[in-house]
């Protein structure tokens, strides 16, 4: 019996939708307390990026993409074994 494998557009769709939803969880708040930007701030600083705006767009990616690849494999594989689960 051949394994089932979840549909390219599906593995695409799932990726979009789980790169904007850690985007929107991690992204600071608008407007930034005094706190946040007190972190972002000493964080840019101590990479040497007097940019603190550009380094919070920057640490947004990064942090986005990774975390969005291993959900993406995660989700996957959940997918993919529920679909060729043996009916008992």
């Amino acid at each position: 019996m051949e394994a089932k494998r979840v549909p390219v557009a599906f593995k695409i769709l799932t990726g979009g939708v789980v790169f904007v939803l850690f985007f929107l969880l991690f992204r600071p708040s608008n407007p930034m307390t005094a706190a946040e930007y007190e972190f972002w701030n000493t964080t840019a600083n101590s990479f040497g990026d007097p940019d603190v705006e550009g380094f919070i767009g920057l640490a947004l990616l990064i942090t986005d993409a990774i975390f969005t690849l291993l959900s993406y494999q995660l989700i996957i594989r959940m997918l993919e074994k529920r679909m060729n689960k043996k009916p008992d």
